[in-house]
Protein backbone atom coordinates (compact mmCIF):
# COMPACT_ATOMS: atom_id res chain seq x y z
CA UNK A 1 0.00 0.00 0.00
CA UNK A 2 0.67 3.17 -0.77
CA UNK A 3 0.73 5.35 2.92
CA UNK A 4 0.59 8.97 3.67
CA UNK A 5 2.22 10.28 6.97
CA UNK A 6 2.13 13.44 8.06
CA UNK A 7 4.96 14.83 9.96
CA UNK A 8 4.16 16.67 13.21
CA UNK A 9 1.76 15.48 15.19
CA UNK A 10 1.81 12.04 13.61
CA UNK A 11 5.71 11.39 13.18
CA UNK A 12 7.54 14.30 15.46
CA UNK A 13 5.69 15.21 18.78
CA UNK A 14 6.84 19.42 19.05
CA UNK A 15 3.90 20.10 21.66
CA UNK A 16 6.42 19.88 24.45
CA UNK A 17 8.41 22.69 22.50
CA UNK A 18 5.44 24.68 21.96
CA UNK A 19 4.86 25.03 25.64
CA UNK A 20 7.96 25.94 26.21
CA UNK A 21 8.05 28.81 23.70
CA UNK A 22 5.20 30.25 24.97
CA UNK A 23 6.43 30.67 28.05
CA UNK A 24 9.61 31.69 26.90
CA UNK A 25 8.06 34.47 24.79
CA UNK A 26 4.98 35.51 25.96
CA UNK A 27 4.63 34.01 29.88
CA UNK A 28 2.22 31.70 29.33
CA UNK A 29 1.83 28.37 30.53
CA UNK A 30 -0.08 26.52 28.03
CA UNK A 31 -0.27 22.90 28.44
CA UNK A 32 0.83 21.19 24.98
CA UNK A 33 -2.42 19.22 24.86
CA UNK A 34 -3.98 22.39 24.33
CA UNK A 35 -1.58 23.45 21.61
CA UNK A 36 -3.47 23.38 18.52
CA UNK A 37 -3.84 26.66 16.61
CA UNK A 38 -7.71 26.70 16.75
CA UNK A 39 -7.40 26.40 20.93
CA UNK A 40 -5.05 28.33 21.65
CA UNK A 41 -6.37 31.28 19.00
CA UNK A 42 -9.70 30.85 19.85
CA UNK A 43 -9.17 30.61 23.82
CA UNK A 44 -7.13 33.68 23.22
CA UNK A 45 -3.85 32.88 24.40
CA UNK A 46 -2.21 33.44 21.71
CA UNK A 47 -3.16 36.01 18.79
CA UNK A 48 -2.62 34.18 15.00
CA UNK A 49 0.30 36.42 14.33
CA UNK A 50 2.02 35.50 17.09
CA UNK A 51 0.60 31.54 16.83
CA UNK A 52 2.46 31.67 13.31
CA UNK A 53 5.42 33.42 15.05
CA UNK A 54 5.92 30.51 17.60
CA UNK A 55 5.58 28.02 14.35
CA UNK A 56 8.62 29.80 12.67
CA UNK A 57 10.62 29.22 15.44
CA UNK A 58 9.51 25.38 16.41
CA UNK A 59 9.94 24.69 12.49
CA UNK A 60 12.02 26.77 11.49
CA UNK A 61 15.14 26.74 13.61
CA UNK A 62 17.73 23.68 13.97
CA UNK A 63 18.77 24.27 17.18
CA UNK A 64 14.77 23.69 18.19
CA UNK A 65 13.49 22.15 15.84
CA UNK A 66 15.97 19.08 16.56
CA UNK A 67 14.40 19.09 20.22
CA UNK A 68 11.23 17.66 19.06
CA UNK A 69 10.82 14.52 20.31
CA UNK A 70 9.05 11.53 18.15
CA UNK A 71 5.80 10.08 18.77
CA UNK A 72 5.76 7.07 20.99
CA UNK A 73 6.19 4.11 18.85
CA UNK A 74 7.03 5.87 15.19
CA UNK A 75 10.63 4.66 15.54
CA UNK A 76 9.91 1.07 15.13
CA UNK A 77 6.72 1.09 13.44
CA UNK A 78 7.29 3.29 10.40
CA UNK A 79 10.84 0.35 9.50
CA UNK A 80 8.33 -2.60 10.51
CA UNK A 81 5.72 -0.91 7.83
CA UNK A 82 8.34 -0.90 5.13
CA UNK A 83 10.10 -4.11 5.83
CA UNK A 84 5.97 -5.19 4.96
CA UNK A 85 6.40 -3.70 1.77
CA UNK A 86 4.18 -0.28 2.47
CA UNK A 87 5.35 2.98 0.33
CA UNK A 88 5.75 5.46 2.50
CA UNK A 89 5.63 9.24 2.12
CA UNK A 90 5.80 12.35 4.47
CA UNK A 91 3.27 15.05 3.10
CA UNK A 92 3.58 17.81 5.12
CA UNK A 93 2.55 22.04 5.57
CA UNK A 94 5.98 22.65 5.87
CA UNK A 95 7.59 25.24 3.62
CA UNK A 96 11.45 24.53 2.99
CA UNK A 97 13.26 25.28 5.67
CA UNK A 98 11.33 23.64 7.79
CA UNK A 99 10.91 20.70 5.54
CA UNK A 100 15.10 21.03 5.64
CA UNK A 101 14.87 20.81 9.56
CA UNK A 102 12.12 17.78 9.34
CA UNK A 103 14.62 15.86 7.05
CA UNK A 104 17.40 16.39 9.09
CA UNK A 105 14.95 15.20 12.42
CA UNK A 106 14.22 12.12 10.52
CA UNK A 107 17.33 11.02 9.28
CA UNK A 108 18.75 11.43 12.39
CA UNK A 109 16.98 9.16 14.53
CA UNK A 110 17.01 6.44 11.19
CA UNK A 111 13.87 6.96 9.95
CA UNK A 112 15.12 7.20 6.16
CA UNK A 113 11.65 8.58 3.95
CA UNK A 114 11.17 10.97 1.83
CA UNK A 115 9.13 14.21 2.06
CA UNK A 116 6.48 16.24 0.08
CA UNK A 117 6.48 20.03 1.36
CA UNK A 118 3.12 21.74 0.04
CA UNK A 119 3.56 24.79 2.63
CA UNK A 120 1.37 26.69 5.09
CA UNK A 121 -2.09 26.65 4.58
CA UNK A 122 -1.93 24.95 1.23
CA UNK A 123 -4.07 21.53 0.48
CA UNK A 124 -2.49 18.32 0.24
CA UNK A 125 -4.85 16.86 -1.88
CA UNK A 126 -2.79 16.87 -5.12
CA UNK A 127 0.20 15.42 -3.33
CA UNK A 128 -1.95 12.86 -1.91
CA UNK A 129 -3.52 11.63 -5.15
CA UNK A 130 -2.94 8.00 -5.79
CA UNK A 131 -2.53 7.21 -1.79
CA UNK A 132 -4.42 4.54 -0.11
CA UNK A 133 -4.19 5.45 3.08
CA UNK A 134 -3.11 9.26 4.83
CA UNK A 135 -3.04 9.73 8.58
CA UNK A 136 -2.81 13.43 10.19
CA UNK A 137 -3.40 14.91 13.52
CA UNK A 138 -5.25 17.96 11.88
CA UNK A 139 -8.83 17.08 10.63
CA UNK A 140 -8.80 20.12 8.13
CA UNK A 141 -6.26 18.64 6.61
CA UNK A 142 -7.65 14.83 6.18
CA UNK A 143 -11.24 16.69 4.62
CA UNK A 144 -10.40 17.53 1.06
CA UNK A 145 -9.06 13.51 0.93
CA UNK A 146 -12.24 12.47 1.55
CA UNK A 147 -12.48 11.62 -2.18
CA UNK A 148 -8.91 10.99 -3.05
CA UNK A 149 -7.61 8.73 -0.13
CA UNK A 150 -9.78 5.61 0.52
CA UNK A 151 -8.78 5.42 4.35
CA UNK A 152 -7.85 8.53 6.43
CA UNK A 153 -7.20 8.29 10.03
CA UNK A 154 -6.61 10.56 12.30
CA UNK A 155 -3.85 10.60 14.96
CA UNK A 156 -5.49 11.72 18.60
CA UNK A 157 -4.20 13.61 20.91
CA UNK A 158 -5.54 16.00 23.24
CA UNK A 159 -6.13 19.04 21.37
CA UNK A 160 -8.17 17.03 18.72
CA UNK A 161 -10.04 14.55 21.07
CA UNK A 162 -13.19 17.00 21.51
CA UNK A 163 -13.82 17.00 17.08
CA UNK A 164 -16.10 14.60 15.39
CA UNK A 165 -14.05 13.23 12.66
CA UNK A 166 -17.81 11.93 11.23
CA UNK A 167 -17.26 9.97 7.50
CA UNK A 168 -14.08 11.83 7.08
CA UNK A 169 -11.85 9.60 9.07
CA UNK A 170 -11.44 6.96 11.65
CA UNK A 171 -9.45 7.58 14.64
CA UNK A 172 -6.24 6.13 15.75
CA UNK A 173 -4.91 6.43 19.23
CA UNK A 174 -1.30 4.98 18.53
CA UNK A 175 1.18 3.87 16.18
CA UNK A 176 0.87 0.11 17.43
CA UNK A 177 -2.97 0.49 16.49
CA UNK A 178 -1.96 1.97 13.28
CA UNK A 179 -0.20 -0.33 12.32
CA UNK A 180 -2.79 -3.21 13.60
CA UNK A 181 -5.31 -1.60 11.20
CA UNK A 182 -3.08 -1.32 8.05
CA UNK A 183 -2.46 -5.03 8.34
CA UNK A 184 -6.04 -5.32 8.20
CA UNK A 185 -6.92 -3.92 5.02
Amino acid sequence: MKIGLDFDGVISDCGKLKSDAAKKLHGLDIPSEKFKKEIVIGEGYLTAEQYRDLQRIIYGTREVGFLMEPVSGVLESVPQLLALGHTLLIVTSRGEVELEIAKEWSVKRGLALDFVGVGYGVSKAVACTGFDVYIDDDLDKLEPLVNIVPHRFLFSWGYNNHIDVGAVAKRIGSWQEFCETIEKL
